[in-house]
């Protein structure tokens, strides 16, 4: 059995899209997010065993391809196809520099994707090896590349605080204790190597081209 996990904040375009890949696709379970904050929270409760995941590049929780520097980090091995509308060649270029495996448009047709999809799940596609994302990152000394060293924890943690949440907020949220958020922000503030909560947030909000 085949495990795909779609990702997309429209949701008349991915349950569409669920609906057409499961009408092509064969012994395959699909689940789905409408954020970065359920997208990471789903590879978590999988432990990352998925096949592949289909996602947007621009949905709340994440800007840009900050999204998939921490996605690849996290999970080094799983396929990550970007279908997004804005096509072109700086946002693919980004893209996959950021580790994404393919970038494909919107605008396709559904059986191009379905293709993609049966490439992986035969093993023929070849994504990213592990030496070339250490060379990505070891280049990439961003904003971005500091985003991609949290823990899923803190980049939740991260997520809700740029959203403007106070502590007992988050904590009741991540079903966590306030204690552990404090920690998590103190860890957060270390690795974005900034001092208060206003500066982390900026650079949770940063977009690419600004970083």
């Amino acid at each position: 059995m085949n495990k795909i996990l779609i990702a997309d904040d429209h949701p008349l375009f991915l349950a569409g899209l669920k609906g057409a890949l499961l009408s092509r696709l064969q012994e395959t379970l699909i689940e789905c997010a409408d954020n970065y904050l359920a997208l990471f929270s789903k590879l978590q409760m999988d432990d990352g065993e998925l096949d592949a995941v289909i996602m947007d590049l621009n949905m709340p929780g994440a800007t840009n391809v900050s999204g998939i520097y921490f996605l690849r980090q996290t999970y080094p091995e799983i396929p990550i196809i970007i279908l997004s509308a804005h096509d072109t060649q700086d946002t693919r270029m980004e893209c996959l520099q950021a580790g994404a495996s393919e970038f494909l448009s919107k605008s396709i047709d559904i059986n191009e994707l379905v293709i993609t999809l049966h490439r992986i799940f035969s093993g023929e596609y070849q994504f990213p090896t592990i030496d070339k994302l250490h060379s990505l990152h070891a280049a990439h000394t961003t904003h971005y590349g500091k985003l991609a060293s949290l823990t899923p924890s803190q980049f939740k943690v991260l997520h809700l605080m740029a959203n403007g949440d106070a502590n007992k907020t988050i904590a009741d949220a991540l079903n966590i204790s306030e204690k552990t958020v404090k920690n998590h922000i103190s860890a957060i503030f270390t690795k974005l190597e900034v001092s208060n909560r206003t500066q982390a947030s900026k650079i949770f909000m940063k977009r690419a081209d600004q970083s």
